[in-house]
């Protein structure tokens, strides 16, 4: 039975990543959602539905537009793939709950956030703001008892990341990464500090390997928006097990 369960996770979030390309592609482009329909950025014909099965259609048609062959990029599977992955997991550790419905719907908020600002370097206000509204709300109600820990964890987070986008100009941090950060606090909790310590210690390693060995310039701009989901998505994931093991080090 757990496995079937598995599956079905699985195949909900292909389909929610499906989805999510839909808004990685069309909101920073103040497109519409809705309409028109799925169709091929080249040639503009409208993808058939058997066409727009995830992962699958991809295959068959080796990555490329039925109509005009023009490529399709391997972007819409990995997204796809990466969403149905990531909502098995979050189902492994929650099981199916509340918490889960409210985790499957933080990380797909975190996927379209992390793709989007990849591509265009900007945290959508559209997407930020109404999921803090409803991280907060979410997380007081499965949790009425630490209501204040949701709260002093995404202004604290905020806080935090606007003070160095204030004093360090310079070091990347944009007013988009200080609402991601409210955002990811009041869904988090205390497990924003590990989001916050991978997001950083990724981010850096990153930042020095582009650096020193792809010899990139020190003004070029590394979106911080990826680095922050990527932290986020294992604090949910494991965020009050690196907490305990790091105070046990202590005790």
């Amino acid at each position: 039975m757990q496995y079937y369960l598995y599956a079905v996770a699985f195949l909900f979030g292909l389909t929610i990543g499906s989805f999510l390309n839909v808004v990685i592609y069309r909101l920073p482009r103040h497109e519409s959602l809705v309409r028109p329909g799925s169709h091929c950025p080249g040639c503009g014909s409208a993808v058939r539905w058997y066409d727009n099965i995830p992962i699958v259609s991809w295959l068959v048609l080796r990555g490329r537009c039925r109509d005009c062959k023009n490529p399709i990029s391997v972007r819409y599977l990995v997204v796809e793939a990466l969403t149905g992955v990531l909502f098995v997991l979050a189902m492994w550790r929650l099981d199916v709950s509340w918490e889960l419905l409210v985790a499957w719907i933080f990380i797909a908020a975190l996927v379209a956030i992390a793709f989007i600002d990849y591509d265009h370097m900007i945290i959508p206000d559209s997407i930020v703001l109404p999921g803090a509204i409803i991280g907060l709300a979410a997380s007081v109600a499965l949790q009425p008892g630490r209501w204040w820990v949701f709260l002093v964890a995404g202004f604290g987070g905020a806080l935090f990341c606007f003070a160095l986008a204030m004093f360090w100009p310079g070091g990347g941090m944009g007013f988009g990464d200080v609402k991601m950060a409210l955002f990811i606090g009041f869904f988090l909790g205390t497990s924003v500090i590990v989001a916050f310590f991978l997001a950083f210690l990724v981010g850096s390693i990153v930042g020095v390997y582009l650096l020193l060995v792809r010899k990139q310039s020190r003004k070029m701009k590394l979106p911080f928006g990826p680095f922050l989901a990527f932290g986020s998505v294992v604090g949910l994931l494991a965020g009050e097990t690196l907490l305990t093991w790091y105070q046990s080090l202590y005790s």
